[in-house]
């Protein structure tokens, strides 16, 4: 059979561009892994050894976390829609972490939840509260953890100047980030213009008319969506961070079980919450090696074994860092891919989650 390569249509533009980002982002992994794979098999040998019903209970732990992660995004999005349901919410937190492990950031996270979201027919407006939202609540569970480990490390005489300018830095970062989204919403007026002003900037450089109409309507949106949240909507997304925090937590605990450790709750809160802080704080991809060293080294000051606390730390990293960054990385193309396309012209009625009917994705 011979086929007529001229009636074959070209690639658009568009799905080139997909193509190669998509080549960048694989490539990325490869070479951010590779390096990693002795010290993942050195993690998964360490894991080896622990007692595997409760290895088994601390797998599930993670999944639950993730499952977290899920509703707080189908809690934005809302409640009562289908366009996310709880494993989608979970895949695409994974996926877009894994992007943002690899040097994409808090900016890189953010702009493929926005991305995936869209894929699944959400509004640009409720896909941009997702794409922040998580990231705010989980931060600031995890920074209230923080202060509770300082609170603790400090009665036990364990603390450091160190550990509290960390703290500091953190806090005063999210004091930032909350006092600037106190001013956009006391100032919602000003939002549509500031919003043109700087979708203008890029589409210099995109070379590409603006839209003027489509940037208001993603403005309004968003704003309904944070109505929505304050109006009622809160406890969801609360409680979705709230979970995930909590079981990644339950993740370590079931690891100590497995290694014939016992450690009371102020212990793990006190081991936990400080060292993934300052792992976010550093440009290491992930906080690699920060957040083992951290760990390990505040649980052997609380008095646990020194070896068993490496055992359980690596473990633990295994469980709750390389595994869903190489899951996430496998994920990217199908949430790229998967769902519907959003639609061009978007609805403008109210509600969180106003797309038309042929945005739908598919069932």
């Amino acid at each position: 059979m011979v086929v007529d390569l001229e009636s074959v249509p070209a690639p658009t533009k568009k799905k080139i561009r997909r193509y190669l980002l998509l080549l960048l982002f694989m490539g990325l992994a490869v070479y951010f892994f590779l390096p990693q794979l002795t010290a993942m098999q050195h993690a998964l040998l360490v894991v080896s050894t622990l007692r595997v019903p409760f290895v088994l209970l601390a797998v599930g732990a993670q999944a639950l976390s993730y499952l977290g992660s899920g509703y707080l995004l189908r809690s934005v999005v809302n409640p009562g829609s289908r366009t996310v349901s709880l494993i989608d919410g979970a895949l695409v937190t994974a996926g877009a972490n894994s992007v943002g492990t690899l040097g994409g950031g808090v900016l890189g996270t953010a702009g493929m939840t926005y991305l995936f979201l869209r894929r699944r027919g959400v509004n640009r407006g409720v896909a941009g509260l997702c794409s922040w939202l998580p990231i705010y609540l989980n931060n600031t569970v995890l920074a209230l953890l923080s202060l509770a480990s300082l609170l603790i490390l400090t009665f036990l005489k364990k603390s450091s100047g160190l550990l509290a300018a960390g703290f500091t830095f953190v806090s005063l970062t999210l004091g930032a980030a909350i006092g600037l989204l106190v001013w956009c919403l006391s100032h919602r007026e000003k939002l549509p213009s500031i919003a043109i002003a700087l979708a203008g900037f890029f589409a210099k450089f995109r070379r590409k008319p603006l839209d003027h109409s489509r940037i208001e309507t993603t403005v309004r949106h968003l704003l309904e969506g944070w109505d929505a949240l304050v109006l009622g909507g809160w406890h969801g997304p609360v409680l979705g961070a709230v979970l995930n925090t909590g079981f990644d937590m339950l993740t370590l605990r079931f690891l100590f079980l497995a290694a014939g450790l016992h450690v009371n709750p102020a212990v793990l809160v006190a081991g936990y919450g400080v060292p993934q802080l300052l792992g976010k704080l550093t440009v290491i991809l992930g906080g690699i090696g920060v957040v083992e060293s951290g760990m390990a080294g505040l649980y052997t000051i609380m008095g646990v074994p020194k070896t068993g606390a490496i055992v359980v730390v690596l473990g633990y990293r295994l469980l709750s860092f390389w595994l869903p960054t190489l899951i996430g990385v496998v994920l990217v193309p199908y949430l790229e891919r998967s769902g519907s396309a959003p639609n061009q012209t978007e609805s403008t009625g109210s509600g969180r989650n106003s797309v038309p009917s042929e945005g739908r994705p598919r069932r």
